[in-house]
């Protein structure tokens, strides 16, 4: 230690001796923290701003707010201090923070890497020339620092605070002005959930009828079971006047295999739609043979599957930055745009060529990911922003079981409140899905309780009716039967009459999870 403090004061004397490069050294360390504190600020504004854009209220954003206020406090008092009078130590501790944030960070940002070797820099620099003893007598040193250190710590109380706060209390209510088109799901097969047998008799379509729900049918592609259970479906409900879409749905687990190390491959999203298409041939020539009741629409099913929505939660959820970088970046850029934009423009030709309406089921993180109008993120779910924009409508996932399988415990209303938010400005065509509804057990064996009684459920509509969703899917008819009784469908009905608000407290989780993508949307022009 001591051989390195004598080498800092020969370079030190070296450098005094010299003022042009002792000049250039103090305004390239001032820069660097410069440059340090305004990217910090504008990623948080920037989150701020573009979530405030989506849709999402200013009370959402209030723990974000919280934090950067004492960031905008302290940040510009250290780096004038170093300017003036080249105190180190916080600048020096900041810049080996920010620096190892960088490292991080680069995994998916390649830009980052610059500015981490000018950090480096900085931080040699400012290890040589800065002054790390305090200026004056130590007890005002002392009182001064003791002073700034409470009022530092209590700013930063805020965010924490705020966020407990906000979770115990409602942040939004909202009103539901009509009962929105609402399909109740039938899965043909095993998906999330497994598979429930649920017989077409006359008594449950004339119930699905009189309270005037519709249906969607979802196919596993590969199936043929699938096939048949369809078939059976569209046969009973021929003579009725019951309407229904169908969602096609491959079976991308399968080939992602158990241990995906990507989100998405330009052969991935290809072989889905080739799936697509395939299955929709056997749709239009096999299943609606001989059928008069025809579909509304027909939906492809875009969204992760288990392993890879596993892949994504993990590092997200243990804040693995490198191990997050790493995932996206590979699988954004095992993606060719070009060539997923023609296979989803390819599929849409082809739908409309039968007649039917035609859409996509996506991820909800894609809303985060179409605010400056390129494609990042997007790509895992096979679209583009040209793309996106072609289909007749559009379904975001938003599955409350789903999140809270993976987030470690139930996420809340706010997760239907904060994308219900940001969908409901995009016009008639853009519709949610939410579930799973009911006591049930997914095919790991974990047990599903977020919806374990109807009034919880009913809440999450009215907060999406609220905020302007017309259309609503919701997962699924068999658990809906099997959890709350055969009178469940005209119980769902009848709550959904009597209730008229939704109400919503905060869950960080969630805003946590839209601002990593939002984020990654901010800073895509340092993705080299």
């Amino acid at each position: 230690m001591n051989r390195l403090l004598e080498a800092r004061r020969s370079v030190r004397r070296n450098v005094n001796s010299k003022a042009k490069y002792d000049r250039y050294i103090h305004l390239l360390v001032t820069l660097m923290l410069t440059t340090n504190m305004v990217l910090i600020l504008y990623a948080m504004l920037s989150i701020t701003l573009r979530m405030t854009l989506s849709g999402v209220g200013l009370v959402d954003t209030l723990p974000i707010a919280l934090y950067i206020l004492p960031l905008m406090i302290f940040l510009p008092l250290m780096i004038r201090a170093y300017y003036r009078e080249r105190t180190a130590a916080m600048n020096f501790v900041f810049l080996l923070i920010t620096s190892v944030f960088f490292g991080m960070l680069s995994s998916l940002l390649r830009g980052f890497i610059i500015f981490l070797f000018l950090n480096i820099i900085a931080i040699v620099s400012l290890f040589v020339m800065g002054r790390f003893r305090p200026k004056g007598g130590l007890r005002k040193v002392g009182k001064k620092g003791f002073a700034y250190f409470l009022l530092l710590n209590m700013l930063s109380l805020t965010f924490p605070v705020s966020v407990v706060l906000m979770g115990q209390n409602p942040i939004a209510t909202t009103t539901g002005v009509v009962i929105p088109e609402i399909a109740l799901t039938i899965p043909l097969s095993d998906f999330d959930f497994p598979y429930q047998n649920v017989t077409p008799t006359s008594g449950l379509l004339t119930e699905i009828l009189d309270n005037a729900f519709y249906l969607d049918f979802k196919v596993l592609e590969d199936d043929s079971s699938s096939w048949s259970n369809l078939r059976t479906w569209l046969v009973a409900i021929n003579d009725t006047e019951i309407e229904y879409i169908v969602t096609l749905v491959s079976n991308r687990g399968s080939l992602v295999g158990e241990n995906p190390e990507t989100l998405a491959t330009t052969e991935l999203i290809v072989d889905i739609y080739e799936s697509h298409s395939t299955a929709l041939t056997n749709l239009l020539d096999l299943s609606l043979l001989n059928i008069s009741n025809n579909p509304n629409a027909v939906l492809f099913d875009m969204t992760l599957s288990i392993q890879e929505w596993q892949a994504l939660m993990t590092v997200t959820r243990s804040l693995n930055l490198v191990g997050f970088g790493n995932l996206m970046r590979t699988s954004i850029y095992s993606t060719q745009l070009d060539t997923i934009t023609n296979a989803s423009l390819s599929l849409y030709d082809q739908a409309q060529l039968s007649g039917l309406d035609a859409g996509l089921v996506i991820e909800s993180f894609v809303i985060d990911d179409m605010q400056d109008r390129d494609s990042g993120a997007m790509r895992l779910c096979g679209v583009s922003t040209t793309s996106l924009s072609q289909w007749d409508r559009i379904i975001i996932s938003c599955e409350r079981s789903r999140f809270s399988f993976e987030m470690s415990g139930d996420v809340g209303e706010y997760l239907v409140h904060s994308f219900s938010s940001s969908i409901g400005g995009l016009g008639s065509l853009w519709g949610m899905r939410i579930g799973e509804v009911g006591n049930s057990t997914d095919v790991l064996g974990r047990t599903d309780d977020v919806y374990d009684t109807l009034d919880i459920f009913v809440n999450d509509i009215e907060l999406a009716v609220g905020n302007g969703i017309s259309e609503i899917t919701i997962g699924s008819l068999p658990s809906l039967l099997s959890a709350f009784g055969n009178n469940a469908i005209a119980e769902l009905k009848t709550a959904l009459y009597a209730t008229t608000q939704g109400v919503a407290t905060y869950t960080f989780r969630i805003y946590a999870f839209r601002a990593v993508f939002i984020a990654i949307d901010a800073f895509d022009f340092l993705m080299l």
